[in-house]
């Protein structure tokens, strides 16, 4: 890795990252140090963001989009995974950070493994969680386990940190007899009583009305 860093800073980044820009993203988030840091968002303000410029803001507040040329994206650590506001470290223990590391992890294997089933016609349908896990593991991990989650099908990282077996996950893929839902759901549309866990539906926000109407009910 050391090597190849050097290479790509000697030969010149940006040719580099018009033929290979995921290699060059992997090895820069892996050193992560400040200069590197700055390119790497340099590169991807002009890349992906329409040439925006990325402001970063250690404060949750309520932003008008029309006061402020970008809203700011709001974080608690660099990007060398130190906090920019000391106050604001949870001071999680090492079991609990190592807890939710391996959910993240086993999420992405569990998507490797289902997904290259689906592409060899084993399932007939599969959506992965690729650059989404610590989102929703993160946010399930501070929840309390009787919280009602409606969630939609790239979230599966809360089944996971409750408790949903693999076993559970793979009977419901592949729709077979040991499936909660007798394969009568489509692959991914999970579902759990037993975990809180309204079942998946296939449209994208609907499930913003049907939780606030549960909220409402549990409020009653």
């Amino acid at each position: 890795m050391v090597g190849m860093a050097s290479r790509l800073f000697r030969f010149g980044l940006r040719s580099y990252l018009a033929n290979a820009h995921t290699t060059l993203t992997t090895a820069v988030t892996f050193y992560s140090t400040a200069e590197v840091d700055s390119f790497r968002v340099h590169e991807f303000t002009e890349k992906y963001l329409h040439h925006r410029k990325a402001v970063f803001t250690e404060k949750m507040t309520f932003v008008d989009p029309a006061q402020v040329p970008t809203v700011p994206i709001y974080r608690v650590t660099d990007s060398t995974g130190k906090f920019v506001d000391p106050s604001q470290d949870p001071n999680l223990d090492k079991e609990f950070a190592m807890n939710v590391y391996r959910k993240m992890s086993l999420v992405e294997q569990m998507d490797k493994i289902l997904y290259d089933s689906q592409r060899q016609g084993r399932i007939s349908f599969y959506m992965t969680n690729f650059g989404e896990e610590a989102s929703h593991i993160g946010s399930a991990s501070a929840l309390q386990d009787d919280d009602l989650i409606y969630a939609q099908y790239r979230e599966v990282g809360v089944l996971m940190w409750r408790g949903y077996s693999l076993e559970s996950f793979m009977n419901q893929c592949y729709g077979n007899a040991e499936d909660i839902g007798k394969g009568k759901q489509m692959p991914v549309h999970y579902g759990s009583l037993e975990h809180n866990f309204v079942t998946i539906s296939s449209p994208l926000a609907n499930q913003i009305p049907q939780a606030v109407g549960s909220a409402y009910a549990f409020k009653r």
